[in-house]
């Protein structure tokens, strides 16, 4: 089957600059990497380090010669190594600085910046207690980032977004781009709010007149912003770290599903194809950005599929079975709320005392609800091609089962007492998980019982 040809024609200059926001994270990191060896000159603006597990990425991938890339710390991007090449680079900045964000901007002179960085996604971020640096991180920062564009002439700025800007529970089937922004005050998180008006204030900035005195001005002498937005499905990939090892975590206590349509119908996106959108995203800004400029784009692996099922292969690879239990979603619903209440009263206790949740009401939402999207636009407008969908997961599922073997060897190679410590460690883990859930489950039936 032919790939539909897309309406951007390739005209990229490979010295062309980007700048990376959130370019230490999974995702972030690796879109720097693939712009880099197109011949980009990426800099990653983050304020830490991207994770070892990354560099093994790179040296495994001999197959296009780039066995490592090293990183050069609050270096310009546009300054060349001694190759003549262009360079990845990482620059400390907290792009909750408005300060900060434009003289790294002034100093790296970027074409493009892509803004990956966020807070608040999943877990205990997602609690109230953490709403203030949410807002902070992804209002904030996002006014810092497109303000500096303007002062400083960055002609393009690619934004990741999430399909929590049109989906707050409701149920939907193929929805594309022309749905309208779930109403603010109906999310049930912060994030997904944030999110919301961080994408509306970076779109709105599309067309936006900066500085006169940049390169990147137009016959007028004027520097026009283009903006688009990538709203990406939940993100998988081998050694992510932000969601599976809090579900593989969760795993022992996968007895049961929850959900409507058989589990809740929902889409996913590996890290190849994320990684993908993001990169014909940014080109397809600088060559045609009277096609890209100012779109909303819905990027998945395409096809739905039931939000545990997904996770079958991981279950099953790990010596779990797939759970034949079904509990109604306003069982689950109610145990999240006791679980929120209970983290709140914890935290207000002693702040060090704070858990990560074994679900949020909005993580209850985005796996219980059918809720999935047409990646055609992207498709058209940008070359988006998914390829191996919903694959990624049988990767993740070997990785973990090498992983799984690597410290049982370990343990049995370790002296007595560092097995049973970290059999202890992992025993408590467990315990506290049980625990948690048995009280919330006691506490829903003593509502049911004795509250009208």
């Amino acid at each position: 089957m032919e790939m539909e040809e897309s309406i951007i024609e390739s005209g990229v200059k490979k010295s062309t600059s980007v700048a990376i926001t959130g370019g230490s994270g999974y995702l972030g990191y690796h879109i720097g990497v693939s712009l880099f060896r197109k011949g980009f000159s990426v800099t990653l603006l983050d304020l830490m380090e991207p994770h070892p597990d990354y560099y093994l990425d790179l040296e495994e991938g001999a197959q296009d010669h780039h066995h490592h890339i090293p990183l050069s710390p609050n270096k310009p991007t546009k300054k060349a190594n001694n190759n003549n090449k262009p360079m990845l680079t990482l620059m400390k900045v907290n792009i909750a600085s408005e300060r900060e964000v434009e003289r790294a901007f002034a100093l790296i002179q970027p074409d493009c910046v892509i803004h990956c960085a966020s807070f608040g996604m999943s877990g205990k971020e997602q609690m109230p207690s953490a709403w203030d640096k949410t807002e902070e991180i992804n209002i904030g920062g996002t006014k810092n980032i497109i303000n500096a564009c303007g002062s400083v002439g960055v002609s393009s700025l690619v934004y990741t977004s999430s399909f929590n800007v049109v989906f707050g529970g409701q149920k939907i089937i193929d929805g594309d781009e022309s749905l309208p922004y779930f109403p603010l005050h109906r999310h049930v998180d912060h994030y997904s709010r944030t999110k919301s008006v961080a994408e509306q204030l970076v779109l709105m900035a599309d067309g936006k007149i900066s500085n006169p005195n940049n390169k990147n001005k137009n016959d007028d002498g004027a520097v026009i912003l283009r903006t688009c937005a990538l709203r990406l499905a939940g993100l998988m990939g081998v050694k992510e770290k932000r969601h599976l090892p809090r579900i593989v975590e969760m795993l022992p206590m996968m007895k049961f599903t929850y959900g409507y349509d058989n589990g809740g119908y929902v889409q996913f996106v590996s890290l190849a194809n994320a990684v993908q959108a993001h990169v014909k995203a940014c080109e397809g800004l600088l060559s045609s950005p009277e096609v890209v400029g100012g779109q909303a784009y819905f990027i998945s692996d395409g096809e739905p599929i039931s939000n545990f099922w997904y996770f079958k292969p991981l279950l099953e690879k790990l010596g779990y079975s797939y759970p034949k239990l079904k509990i109604p979603m306003w069982i689950i619903w109610t145990v999240t709320y006791l679980i929120q209440i209970a983290y709140l009263v914890v935290v207000r206790i002693n702040p060090k005392w704070a858990f990560t949740p074994f679900l949020t009401p909005a993580e209850v939402y985005k796996t219980g609800m059918t809720h999935y999207f047409s990646s055609e636009k992207a498709k058209k407008h940008l070359g988006y091609c998914p390829e191996r969908p919903n694959e990624v997961i049988f990767d993740v599922a070997e990785y973990y089962y090498q992983k799984k073997i690597t410290e049982r060897n370990k343990k049995s190679g370790n002296d007595g007492s560092n097995s049973n410590s970290n059999v202890t460690s992992d025993k408590i883990k467990s315990y506290r998980n049980k625990i948690l859930l048995v009280v919330c489950l006691l506490s829903l039936f003593y509502f049911i019982l004795f509250c009208d």
